[in-house]
């Protein structure tokens, strides 16, 4: 291939004129790409040559424009290819013995890039230092420009994100949704979550994407250690193009695809909450800056929207905690009442059933005043989880005061609700104790069941039921009875009488 010196060289001035608007041009230009692309083609024309520009990935040179019709670069060559620290070009050999010039084109700290023209650079040296460093900033600047656009709309994608991932309600369905996110914006094979737990001081991973959770959830990670608490405990980002350059660090590929990674603290306010890493590009590549700069905003996004999850998780502990009976695990009185009603009119609209169970331990107050207290309360949790036990996953099961239970049946009747009473006192009678109770006295229980008539309100048919459970008291207890539309029953005693309170 001919050198600089064989073609038709334009003038001094001329040259100067030309390689000066290439630039100018380039630095107008709408993206690095682009601009990449146009200092190709108009160098390829004024010195009506082949051209080339190569960038630096992952340790390695490839192509990244070319002048049109240009023959492809062998892997041999691009092996060889020396680029200058400086502006000043080098005029290289090839295998076969070819020249060829090389310019860089990056700016201090940037990725590397550079000119590949074939010829010697000899008779242009000084202009083609002078235009490589003027194209270079030029370049740089576009760069720059490229990264800010992208982070702007990083970050107002992030917010709009932040608010749909905080309406996903748990902070495990957040942290899974921001890792498969991050893997997506910056190509990562490998992406993790990892929260600090405040009360233990440690870090666990909360969300992988690209490998099983099971195979790190178990880990613990102190502050200040391995990468996750180093970013944690400094609060500063961590890229590394490759670590095979940082010296101390493993060189072992532990598995990974590639040595690039990056680690970027994640912030509430000014609180460091958790890590965001990544790793293996799925081209192989390093993690640039431009990744790097998508990552940055994302862990902003992910701080809001766990934030934001964290919140709702607790107020929705709280307001579960608010309906629960602390000793049974049952739900309470309040929340039964409220269901009631919404499954009292659900049941109206449809034209469907709704029965309710009502038990009552039989002579609790004795149980306490000879065992005591802890063993009443035992008694309680006991009765409680067979309860839960026999009925459907969608009953309700309350406690509805002192030793008084009450069990919510959608779209059940008659004959439905006794089996499941029934199937409630004899497992209450057949209890022996277990490894949670083991020394309880013999238990039994009396219950009474109602099904929702015609006319009925909510208030009816738990009188009935209450009505029901008194007739089995009566009857001489551990019996079930059955609230019947043509035989009312006598009024229910006073609740003094027949519900004895722990």
């Amino acid at each position: 291939m001919c050198g600089f010196a064989r073609h038709v060289m334009p003038s001094a001035h001329t040259s100067s004129h030309e390689l000066a608007r290439i630039a100018e041009v380039a630095a107008r230009a709408p993206h690095f790409v682009t601009a990449l692309e146009t200092v190709v083609c108009e160098v390829g024309r004024v010195f009506q040559t082949e051209a080339y520009a190569i960038e630096e990935v992952n340790r390695n040179w490839s192509v990244a424009a070319t002048t049109a019709h240009a023959p492809p670069l062998s892997r041999t060559l691009l092996d060889l290819v020396a680029v200058p620290d400086s502006y000043a070009p080098l005029t290289q050999r090839d295998a076969a013995g070819a020249e060829w010039a090389v310019l860089s084109l990056a700016t201090p700290g940037a990725p590397r890039v550079a000119l590949l023209l074939p010829g010697n650079c000899q008779d242009s040296h000084a202009l083609l230092s002078e235009w490589a460093r003027l194209t270079a900033f030029a370049l740089g600047a576009l760069r720059e420009r490229d990264l800010r656009t992208r982070a702007e709309e990083l970050l107002t994608r992030g917010y709009a994100t932040a608010r749909r991932l905080s309406r996903l309600g748990s902070v495990d369905a957040v942290a899974q949704r921001i890792v498969d996110q991050v893997s997506r914006v910056v190509a990562a094979g490998r992406v993790a979550l990892a929260l600090h737990r405040p009360a233990d001081d440690f870090l666990t991973i909360v969300a992988t994407h690209g490998y099983a959770m099971s195979a790190v959830e178990q880990i613990r990670i102190q502050p200040g250690d391995w990468v996750i608490g180093h970013v944690y405990s400094k609060g500063r980002p961590v890229l590394v193009r490759d670590v095979r350059r940082i010296h101390g660090m493993a060189h072992e590929r532990r598995g990974y695809r590639s040595f690039s990674f990056a680690a970027v603290p994640i912030f509430a306010g000014s609180t460091t909450v958790g890590v965001l890493t990544a790793t293996d590009k799925r081209d192989d590549s390093s993690f640039d800056r431009q990744d790097f700069v998508a990552l940055r905003t994302m862990s902003v996004a992910a701080g809001m929207a766990l934030v934001a999850a964290r919140s709702q998780t607790e107020a929705g502990r709280l307001a579960y905690a608010a309906t629960v009976d602390a000793l049974t695990g049952l739900l309470n009185r309040t929340y039964l009442d409220g269901r009631l009603h919404q499954e009292f009119e659900r049941a109206k609209r449809a034209g469907t059933q709704l029965a309710v169970v009502m038990g009552d331990v039989d002579d609790f107050k004795t149980i306490n005043d000879t065992h005591g207290h802890q063993i009443g309360d035992a008694v309680l949790q006991v009765v409680g989880a067979i309860i839960r036990s026999a009925v459907r996953v969608f009953d309700v099961c309350a406690r509805y005061g002192g030793d008084e239970f009450a069990v919510l049946m959608p779209s059940t009747d008659h004959a439905s609700a006794a089996a499941c009473a029934e199937r409630i006192r004899r497992r209450i009678s057949e209890f022996r104790g277990d490894s949670v109770a083991p020394i309880l006295p013999t238990l039994t229980m009396s219950v009474g069941v109602a099904v929702i008539e015609a006319g009925d309100t909510p208030a009816d048919l738990l009188l009935r039921a209450d009505r029901a459970l008194y007739q089995a008291k009566a009857a001489g207890k551990n019996c079930v009875r059955v609230h019947s539309p043509s035989a009312p029953g006598p009024p229910a005693p006073p609740e003094q009488n027949h519900k004895e309170h722990a």
